[in-house]
């Protein structure tokens, strides 16, 4: 009878997840309260170590514009095409790592993985104090590429470990805050180009001091880091059930799920995998050109060296500010499409101001406006890609060609601001329209076809119920039940 009993109440259970696949699972009262507890305790034990990791990472890449200003051109003899190089290598094992790293971080655990890249990056990063020549800082800066080409596509991943499609995109608003605010961090560079220790120079002291302090953060996400809600020791068991519940409805276990060559098939052949990562690169674009350059092109305006590194942190400030306001009290009211437009389209008219204005107060006023748009956008843009992958493993691979894709904009920008090209850059603005151009118009195109499957399926019923919860994962985003989020 036991037996009996146990395997009805087994049977019962895998009917249920059948039925509830990409379905919101309804929670009585006291489940709700439970769930507001959990998610509370889920956001202080993940998104903090998560932030400063990725806070850290978006510094040890893009310090190389504060770098440039602050010694580094003259004390390594760098020529314009050096200095471009230096800036864009780095993207070339970024994006050749960047397919493989998801595939890694499910083979491991997200408490070995992200601590590990994170040392590994940390003391790339202080190695480029000791670079003689052009030739020493780019071979380290394609190993720092090598090492942080994990980390992005794999936190866009981890977060829909625990978070549901409704819950993921104020989350994704939190943690790509992190870009901007690296730029206000340019306040610590031109702290750490005072400290004098030895012979070092400026731009030496921002690479040790900054590295130093992302080693310390890696090393405290080894004790810190949960790798998947099943085992959260932090929840109670009450807790962990209506966490795990939700989520396997909304888009599968993390922990059971797995990739395969199939999977891989399905998110390389599927047009709005690839349409979704071409809107990246205007916003990588974007964010490469005020942190990597940014101080550069202040510094052309008639700026000290000095003065331009602390101007451009005022962009990181307001785009910082903005990423959290529209993240948080935007995501309901407005679909993601028509705020991706919208910033879009801000984006482009503070860019012309900037690039052909004469007016240096109002080519300045512009950049600082600049940081509103186009830091409010990334989060926005990669929060529309991932709730609407599917499952989790679609969504580990969609993120990773999503990151790659819109990188390739880093190998190109560096070389159009440059101190060749300065003070007009009309390449590289010229670049940068084009990219808003392409964002607009699939922005478009993908709104369209995705209201139009939404009506396909919602006139179109099937039943697919008798299939395991396991094959209806495999459906991915052409799952019966599955609608888009606009």
């Amino acid at each position: 009878m036991e037996k009996n009993s146990s395997q009805e109440t087994i049977n019962s259970h895998d009917n249920e997840e059948r039925k509830n696949v990409n379905r919101e699972v309804e929670l009585s009262l006291e489940d709700k309260k439970t769930l507001r507890r959990a998610i509370l305790k889920i956001d202080l034990w993940i998104l903090p170590i998560m932030y400063l990791l990725y806070l850290s990472g978006a510094m040890d890449r893009s310090n190389i514009g504060a770098a440039m200003i602050n010694g580094m051109v003259e004390k390594l003899h760098l020529t314009p095409t050096q200095q471009g190089s230096v800036g864009s290598l780095f993207f070339i094992t970024y994006i050749l790592f960047e397919p493989f790293a998801n595939i890694l971080l499910k083979r491991t655990r997200p408490s070995i993985w992200f601590p590990f890249i994170g040392i590994g990056w940390s003391v790339t990063c202080m190695c480029l104090a000791a670079a003689q020549n052009s030739g020493q800082a780019i071979l380290i800066r394609l190993i720092l590429g090598v090492f942080e080409a994990g980390f992005t596509p794999g936190m866009i991943t981890y977060l829909a470990y625990w978070y549901t499609r409704e819950d993921l995109g104020p989350r994704m608003s939190i943690m790509f805050s992190a870009l901007p605010a690296s730029g206000i961090v340019n306040l610590l560079y031109g702290a750490f180009a005072l400290i004098r220790i030895g012979n070092l120079i400026a731009y030496q002291s921002i690479f040790i001091f900054g590295g130093l302090i992302t080693l310390l953060i890696a090393i405290a996400a080894i004790f810190l880091i949960k790798d998947y809600p099943e085992h959260a020791t932090f929840l109670s068991d009450s807790e962990r059930l209506v966490v795990v519940k939700r989520i396997n409805a909304s888009q599968g276990s993390a922990e059971r799920s797995v990739i395969t060559l199939s999977t891989i098939k399905d998110a390389v052949v599927d047009w709005k995998v690839w349409a979704f990562a071409a809107l990246d690169l205007s916003r990588n674009n974007a964010f490469i050109v005020m942190g990597f350059v940014g101080p550069s092109i202040i510094k052309s305006f008639g700026y000290s060296s000095s003065t331009s590194t602390f101007l451009s942190s005022a962009v990181a400030i307001t785009g910082t500010i903005s990423t959290l306001v529209f993240g948080f009290f935007l995501q309901h009211s407005t679909p993601f499409y028509i705020r991706i437009l919208v910033m879009d389209l801000l984006s482009a008219i503070c860019f012309a101001i900037v690039a052909y204005s004469r007016n240096k107060i109002l080519r300045l006023v512009f950049i600082f406006i600049l940081g509103i748009p186009m830091y409010a956008v990334i989060p926005i843009t990669i929060s529309w890609m991932s709730i609407n992958a599917g499952s989790t493993q679609k969504r580990a691979l969609s993120s990773a060609i999503f990151v790659m894709i819109g990188s390739i904009a880093g190998i190109v920008s560096p070389y159009l601001f440059t101190t060749a090209t300065a003070p007009a850059y009309t390449t590289g603005y010229a670049f940068a329209f084009a990219l808003y151009a392409l964002s607009f118009v699939l922005t478009s195109i993908l709104a369209f076809s995705l209201h139009r499957m939404n009506k396909s399926r919602d006139a179109n019923p099937r039943d697919v119920s008798h299939l395991s919860p396991e094959d209806q994962r495999a459906m991915h985003d052409f799952h019966p039940n599955f609608r888009y989020i606009l």
